[in-house]
């Protein structure tokens, strides 16, 4: 399909092609290799094959970037690839590959969340967190369940001792209720908050120290 080229916008990763058809998304290293520049007739469907047929071995080198820079899920490696323009088909092989290559693993990287955000937040809000990264349900709860019982109860403990040494008068029924919702924001469940809060309240606690990870209320 013969067709001009309206304007060129620039995004993250690739540029956006205004075709007079709608838009055509190319990634940025395809599109240095093979330039087209606003107001040129171009022959989209040629442009497409270039794209599929060039798009692994750029894709492939992209993704090994964005993996060297942080730890990111299968999800986030896709939508990444795809958001700068790449096929659909080109993502999948790159994917497989980077299994292949041991340089994915949706597991791995779950557990290694769960563990980094373990100290402050508890199991139901590193759930979310890895699920909205696109882990899948069953491996999010999997990796937040080799958290230990002890361990969240010690860190809800720290964080109610911090939250209740900026508030002011006495413990009452509504502070009680604001320390549970604080904790629940954190993703404690009801049992470890309650509990943490008996620690507090039996001045059993041997955990604070000068942080800030508690909400500012």
């Amino acid at each position: 399909m013969i067709e001009r080229v309206l304007e060129i916008k620039k995004a993250r990763g690739c540029a956006v092609l205004q075709l007079e058809s709608g838009v055509l998304r190319v990634p940025l290293s395809l599109l240095r290799e093979r330039p087209v520049r606003a107001g040129e007739v171009l022959d989209t469907q040629a442009y497409r094959l270039f794209i599929a047929q060039r798009g692994y071995t750029h894709a492939l080198d992209h993704a090994v970037r964005l993996l060297s820079l942080c730890d990111r899920s299968e999800n986030e490696v896709r939508r990444r690839l795809l958001d700068s323009g790449y096929p659909a088909a080109c993502v999948d092989r790159v994917i497989e590959k980077l299994y292949e290559a041991e340089l994915l693993d949706d597991e791995a990287y779950a557990q290694r969340w769960a563990q980094s955000r373990a100290h402050k937040h508890g199991r139901a809000r590193i759930e979310r967190e890895l699920t909205r990264r696109g882990v899948s349900r069953e491996v999010a709860q999997s990796a937040v369940s080799e958290l230990s019982d002890e361990e969240q109860l010690a860190d809800a403990v720290r964080l109610t001792g911090k939250f209740l040494a900026r508030t002011q008068g006495d413990f009452n029924r509504s502070l009680y209720n604001r320390t549970l919702a604080m904790l629940a924001r954190h993703g404690y469940d009801a049992d470890i908050a309650r509990r943490a809060l008996q620690i507090i309240a039996e001045g059993k606690d041997e955990t604070l120290d000068d942080g800030d990870d508690a909400d500012q209320e």
